[in-house]
């Protein structure tokens, strides 16, 4: 009696086994489709806004070309992975500046005005990076870049030389994530005022940290002193050193800006013109920068990804919207599209960028018609200040750091 009872089970348990793998694996293959339709969908919802941002450029009339680009990020090219750059300035010899680049797959790259790579390191999901001059520590003044990092939610900084990035903190800065959800946005001021560095975090949350970096005996401590809040997701961010003005681009509503200070007022002013008021700004805002013109002028430059341009207003006064631009390809380089972060500067960077230097991610790069990895375009400030019929200004002696 009990043998047909063991059988039995035996069978019912070998069914219910090959049920479940059959059912298991039939639900593995449907998460692949939906994956591929998912993939799918993202790629014409991309090729959807890609067609109508191209035709929106018709309207710009300034239009620049690049001189040279990066070696591509070592990813897939339908994969979003480059993002933000930074211009180290190389005081002893300006031909041997360097670019600095997020990989937010990766880590982050350091490359020659060439575009070849020099340094890379591995450290994670660097999402936005900006640096400064002159930072205090080991008895040395060096040049400091402060970046988020996404897997860890973290502050990271390095030192910045023209043949390397070296990590000199060696134990990131977790970030609260009921304040920062996610290390989104990033960048660097010094207060004139209070002679102290700092680094601002943004979250896709909208809310931003400021941080407080201080070197003592060889090490770096970093301190939370102030949460700015926007209504909803920002990352392109620049501090103007000279005014201690802190610019904010709420990705879908404006640019703002406050004060930069960490014991200054939370109270945002929102740039006139800076919103779809203006019909040469299509959401989203990302990437902010800004070129120094000495006497307190200069420029603030934003991304405007919608139309794949370039928005500028001065940074002195109101602000006032002087126009946009936009980067086509020139004979053996693509033009530059859907970029995220930017990053310019008004310095002498040697024969080939004499006048300043403008560096912006390209989120579509193309090589004879066919897609390639993301990189970053350079251009240079004066074919940008050209394009104007009132030529911007070009000061590329000026140094406006402390």
């Amino acid at each position: 009696m009990k043998r047909p009872l063991i059988i039995l089970f035996v069978l019912t348990f070998l069914t219910g086994s090959c049920r479940h793998k059959a059912s298991t694996s039939a639900e593995t293959e449907k998460e692949v489709v939906i994956a591929k339709m998912d993939g799918q969908t993202e790629a014409i919802e991309d090729s959807i806004k890609k067609a109508n941002a191209l035709s929106l450029q018709a309207q710009f009339k300034r239009v620049v070309y690049p001189k040279a680009q990066t070696q591509p990020v070592d990813q897939q090219h339908d994969i979003d992975a480059a993002d933000d750059p930074a211009i180290w300035y190389n005081a002893e010899n300006p031909g041997e500046s360097r670019v600095l680049g997020t990989d937010k797959q990766a880590g982050l790259a350091l490359y020659n005005l060439k575009g070849e790579l020099v340094d890379f390191q591995s450290v994670g999901r660097v999402n936005n990076v900006d640096l400064r001059y002159n930072f205090p520590h080991n008895d040395q003044k060096i040049a400091i870049a402060a970046a988020s990092e996404r897997n860890l939610n973290a502050l990271m900084l390095f030192s910045v030389t023209a043949d390397s990035l070296s990590i000199v903190h060696t134990k990131p800065a977790l970030l609260d994530s009921f304040i920062i959800d996610d290390a989104y946005g990033c960048c660097m001021y010094y207060s004139r005022k209070k002679d102290t560095f700092y680094a601002f975090i943004g979250g896709k949350n909208g809310n931003i940290q400021q941080w407080k970096l201080e070197s003592d005996a060889g090490k770096i401590s970093i301190e939370a002193v102030r949460t700015i809040s926007l209504a909803s997701q920002s990352e392109g961010m620049v501090a103007d050193d000279e005014t201690g003005i802190l610019y904010i681009a709420e990705e879908g509503n404006a640019i703002w800006k406050t004060d930069a200070e960490e014991d200054g007022s939370n109270e945002l002013t929102k740039l006139a013109d800076s919103d779809s008021l203006n019909t040469h700004i299509a959401y989203d805002l990302e990437g902010l920068d800004i070129y120094y013109a000495g006497d307190g002028k200069g420029y603030l430059i934003a991304s405007v990804q919608g139309n794949f341009s370039y928005a500028v207003f001065e940074k002195h006064g109101n602000n006032k919207y002087l126009g946009n631009f936009i980067i086509r390809a020139n004979n053996s380089i693509d033009g530059a599209e859907e970029t995220d972060g930017l990053a310019v500067s008004n310095l002498n960077m040697g024969p080939d960028f004499p006048n300043g230097l403008l560096v912006v991610q390209d989120g579509f790069n193309e090589e004879n018609n066919q897609p390639r990895p993301q990189n970053f375009k350079l251009i240079d400030w004066a074919d940008v200040s050209k394009s104007f019929n009132d030529p911007l200004i070009i000061s590329p002696d000026y140094k406006w750091w402390k």
